[in-house]
């Protein structure tokens, strides 16, 4: 596992209240609730351009099976 940076950020006051409260309910802290929200977003960005080029590839492969389909 890495070495965690410490770093500074802001966010608005109502959400970092809700963080803190899931956090405390949780039992878990601040920082690694980030890390994991950041941990799937960047993975759903790097997912999405991998799904896109797939599902575009298979409508180009399965193009006349489809519209037979969709008769």
């Amino acid at each position: 596992m890495s070495t965690a940076k410490k770093f500074s950020s802001k966010m608005d006051e109502q959400t970092l209240e809700q963080l803190r409260d899931f956090a405390k309910k949780e039992n878990r802290d601040i920082s690694s609730l980030i890390t994991e929200a950041v941990q799937d977003l960047l993975n759903k960005k790097r997912l999405r351009p991998i799904f896109l080029n797939r599902s575009e590839e298979a409508f180009e492969e399965f193009d006349e099976a489809l519209k037979e389909l969709s008769k």
